[in-house]
């Protein structure tokens, strides 16, 4: 886009231009001047001079609408930017400090540093995404705080339960949490640590498999999980509820995870994930 300023200089600097030839070819003089009779000198004979004509001047016509020189426009350079000095990576060991402090400078940072935990975060996130993407979920090491609520339940018969909805609120700030995240950021950050991440992939059996393959199937194990419409009914025959339903209790773990988060906050998951699936696979 031109320069504004530039252009009205530019065409100020033509109209008075045109101004001044304008004066030059009408220039006439004044009147009521007074001429002066000089006396002529004594005539001497002069030599004879060879009279040379010279061809009449051409004078060029100004019209008004004489069309002005083009407007040349300046255009400033980029500057040229300076490359980010390569940032040294601590050893898979001592990387908790390392990442922890990155993810602080994320704009929701300080909401992200409470629900993720604070030791071996790449190894727990390794070996959480190897289990999501066979449809499992790990027993211990979760790369995020376990819940402190207990599922809500309505007792309606021996040993026949209902989920109650408000139990779906347990997930919400977790998965607003991580859809605030922003991609175009996350994604970097795990650029920069793929060396430690491939590290701990092949501390857990897979020194040849590339970890991004197993990040992207770990995505789209969850963007592709089976849904149910609840209320569901559960049973307690010891610790743990199951799902009173067969058919809903053979799903994956990620598919029965999915259902105990609730339809919205299972969908905002999944509509975040396709965002980093999307930047993963434009390497």
């Amino acid at each position: 886009m031109p320069n504004k300023s530039l252009t009205i200089i530019a065409a100020i600097a033509v109209i008075g231009l045109l101004f001044l030839v304008y004066l030059a070819a009408t220039f006439e003089s004044p009147e009521g001047t007074r001429t002066v009779e000089i006396a002529p000198p004594v005539p001497v004979a002069p030599a004879p001079v060879e009279r040379v004509i010279a061809p009449a001047p051409t004078v060029a016509t100004v019209t008004e609408d004489a069309t002005p020189p083009p407007v040349v426009e300046i255009i400033e350079a980029e500057p040229t930017p300076v490359p980010e000095a390569p940032v040294e990576l601590p050893g898979l060991n001592d990387s908790d400090a390392f990442v922890l402090a990155r993810m602080s400078a994320f704009e929701t940072g300080a909401a992200l540093l409470n629900l993720v935990t604070s030791e071996e975060v790449l190894r727990r996130f390794v070996v959480f995404v190897d289990n999501v993407a066979e449809g499992n979920l790990p027993q211990l090491d979760y790369p995020i705080r376990r819940l402190q609520q207990n599922i809500a339940v309505r007792e309606v018969d021996t040993n026949l339960y209902e989920m109650q909805t408000v139990s779906y609120q347990r997930y919400t700030a977790l998965i607003d949490g991580l859809a605030a995240v922003d991609p175009d950021v996350a994604v970097p950050l795990y650029r920069l640590v793929k060396p430690l991440l491939q590290e701990a992939y092949a501390e857990i059996g897979y020194p040849n498999r590339d970890f991004d393959a197993t990040l992207l199937r770990a995505i789209d194990t969850v963007n592709n999980a089976r849904s149910a419409e609840g209320p569901f009914q559960l049973v307690k025959p010891r610790v743990m509820y199951l799902y009173a339903d067969s058919e809903i209790e053979s799903y994956s773990p990620v598919e029965k995870q999915l259902l105990r988060m609730g339809p919205q906050n299972a969908e905002k998951l999944k509509l975040a994930l396709a965002q980093y699936r999307e930047r993963l696979a434009a390497r």
